[in-house]
């Protein structure tokens, strides 16, 4: 029977997780500090949530975390424990969405994993799920020209060496299936209008730092 993760070790892991994160999307925390206020109070979804670190900064709302890998899941369930809602869904299909309501969804440096036609198709999805008057942020690589290359990839491979190591994962490990990115890196304008094309009655730019950007769209209606 596998050994169950303990919350010191799910968190040593999460917080290794937002170390190596760094690198892909500067001025982080900043970001993050963002979406947490955009979402404070609500009910939240924290969408491709990972191992919860927007999550674990939610601390005034009703949060589900929502991933498709069982490793990233489990030590947000472990790191988090009770205080949130941990769930399997792939974002690639529209099934998703179903049966969902939120007053906010927030993601970080996840949604550059898809392509424009599926992210388009994502923020109509997206626009669906949020009761009136809800909110969507999504902090990320927004830049004005060419993304150049990113470093940090040795951590990050350590990081999942690590991780996938660990005794008490080694199920969820059995489970998981590694998916290609997009790295579709478009500019914060192409968000604004994708946004508005989705049905969201109000987009801007909240927040921006460098090449780093935090975009906020409300449902009006």
């Amino acid at each position: 029977m596998t050994s169950r993760l303990s919350a010191a070790d799910a968190e040593e892991l999460r917080r290794g997780w937002d170390l190596r994160q760094e690198p892909f999307l500067p001025h982080r925390d900043e970001a993050f500090a963002v979406l947490a206020d955009a979402a404070a109070g609500r009910r939240a979804l924290d969408l491709a949530g990972g191992p919860g670190s927007i999550a674990a900064r939610l601390v005034n709302a009703e949060v589900t975390v929502l991933d498709v890998d069982p490793v990233l899941l489990e030590i947000a369930r472990a790191a988090l424990g009770d205080r949130v809602a941990v769930v399997s869904a792939d974002l690639g299909a529209p099934g998703w969405a179903a049966g969902r309501e939120f007053d906010a969804v927030v993601a970080g440096t996840a949604l550059h994993c898809f392509g424009p036609d599926r992210l388009r198709a994502l923020y109509r999805e997206i626009h669906g799920v949020l009761a009136p008057g809800g909110v969507f942020a999504n902090a990320d690589r927004m830049p004005a020209g060419p993304v150049v290359g990113e470093g940090g990839l040795a951590g990050w491979h350590e990081w999942w060496a690590t991780a996938l190591a660990h005794p008490a994962l080694a199920e969820a490990a059995r489970d998981r299936s590694e998916g290609d990115s997009a790295d579709f890196y478009p500019p914060a304008s192409w968000h604004l209008d994708a946004l508005r094309a989705a049905g969201f009655d109000e987009v801007e730019v909240r927040w921006r730092r460098d090449d780093t950007a935090v975009v906020v769209a409300r449902r009006t209606h």
